[in-house]
């Protein structure tokens, strides 16, 4: 996301401390080159945050093609800003074990500082040197020395610890990589829609604003309250006692299906359900209360994605989308990204993966937010910015792109000799 020096669409561009970093990127390529691998990668990275280490062994998501890679560790890096600094953190794991693993403060300019480092030994102990300024006292030093001997696992993190540990940047970077970066999948649901409609100030405002421009058929999405008996069925007994668990406090949770989240809460002593309702017009102009799960595929998507868009223009989340063309027709996609990336306003980052040509465009993306995945010989992906070929401000990159200018689109030539007539 580092930005290159073109001049063209300057307000894509955020200022990162002292580095400027960019607000999209969109990345190509054939079927099998790899893109979704990347965001299931960045996932992978952000599920072992969340849970504070390896829930299982990594060795079956190793490189299968290359027999040398099968007792290498698996490596992951990122690095972000937040709060005003640029944190690199880094974790390499083998089987169910975190082998090694860092948190530093980039220094863009100058040498970086060290947060913490951990190496976990053959004895199953871990060996951790945090930065000096970060052992302030006796006790901070037998805090680590305890976390080294027995306190911490071999599977977990040590950025796991973050609640024993008390210090505010790794507090920082668990709140950035758990709140902040957030992944959504063909499948994903909005799992936010309707707690947003009913607890944000303007959020239902937002969400019927943006429907009026999709032409899906409905006039008004809502929130109606429904009897907590009546929304969930008989044979639901364990997970009703459960939720009815979870609200006896006051509580608000969220409940998910295959076509929709709710919200169950409890209000003046009844408990109750808040879903979205789809507000359609009949033929006499009455309003027709739809459920979610009848509406098309495609604008369900719409919907998961309507969160995400609210969320990239007001706040400096970042969001990581595969396939983002799923269901969605190129004209309706078209306008949606290009209204994000022209909006001089949006403060958080939209990267994602997509075979939508109609997208690749210079007037809507500058030449180092367009990214192309391919594979090489050995089966092993690469990536590379449209930037490296220094095309023209007025080129049509489509059109190149079709072409195979750029490289990462399907090699058909086997396909255009198949005969089918033998198989008939």
């Amino acid at each position: 996301m580092l930005a290159g020096s073109f001049r063209t669409h300057k307000h894509h561009v955020y200022k990162a401390g002292k580095l400027n970093v960019l607000k999209g990127a969109a990345i190509y390529g054939a079927n099998g080159a790899g893109k979704s691998n990347l965001v299931k990668a960045i996932d992978y990275l952000k599920q072992m945050v969340v849970n504070g280490g390896l829930e299982k062994s990594v060795n079956s998501q190793k490189f299968k093609l290359d027999k040398t890679k099968a007792d290498a560790p698996t490596e992951f890096e990122i690095e972000f800003f937040y709060k005003r600094k640029i944190y690199a953190y880094g974790v390499s794991v083998n089987g169910n074990v975190v082998e090694k693993e860092w948190l530093y403060i980039s220094g863009i300019d100058k040498e970086d500082k060290l947060i913490f480092e951990r190496k976990t030994l053959k004895s199953g102990k871990s060996k951790i040197k945090f930065g000096k300024s970060y052992i302030k006292t006796k006790k901070d030093e037998l805090l680590i020395e305890l976390m080294g001997d027995n306190l911490l696992l071999e599977h977990e993190l040590l950025l796991g610890k973050y609640e024993n540990l008390k210090i505010s940047d790794i507090d920082n970077v668990v709140e950035w990589v758990n709140k902040w970066l957030i992944i959504i999948y063909p499948k994903s649901r909005a799992n936010v829609l309707v707690y947003g409609m009913t607890k944000v100030d303007d959020f239902a405002n937002f969400v019927n604003d943006v429907l009026k421009t999709f032409d899906t058929g409905i006039k008004k999405l809502e929130v109606k309250d429904i009897d907590f008996d009546v929304y969930f069925a008989e044979e639901e007994q364990v997970k009703k006692r459960e939720l009815l668990e979870d609200i006896k406090d006051g509580n608000s949770i969220l409940s998910s299906n295959k076509y929709e989240t709710v919200v169950v809460t409890k209000e003046n002593n009844k408990n109750i359900v808040k879903k979205a309702i789809a507000i359609h017009n009949d033929f006499d102009n009455n309003n027709i209360d739809f459920d979610l799960s009848e509406e098309s595929d495609g604008t369900r998507r719409l919907l998961d994605f309507i969160p995400a868009f609210d969320g990239i223009l007001n706040a400096n989340i970042t969001y990581v989308i595969d396939e983002i063309d799923q269901s969605i027709h190129p004209e309706l996609l078209q306008t949606l990204v290009k209204k994000i990336m022209d909006e001089p306003n949006t403060k958080g980052q939209l990267i994602f993966t997509t075979h939508e040509s109609n997208l690749l465009d210079l007037n809507i993306f500058r030449q180092d937010e367009v990214w192309f995945a391919e594979k090489d010989k050995g089966g092993a992906t690469n990536l590379y910015s449209l930037s490296e070929f220094k095309p023209r401000y007025d080129l049509d990159i489509r059109k190149g792109y079709l072409k195979g200018r750029f490289g990462a689109i399907p090699f058909t030539g086997d396909l255009k000799q198949l005969n089918w007539q033998t198989h008939a």
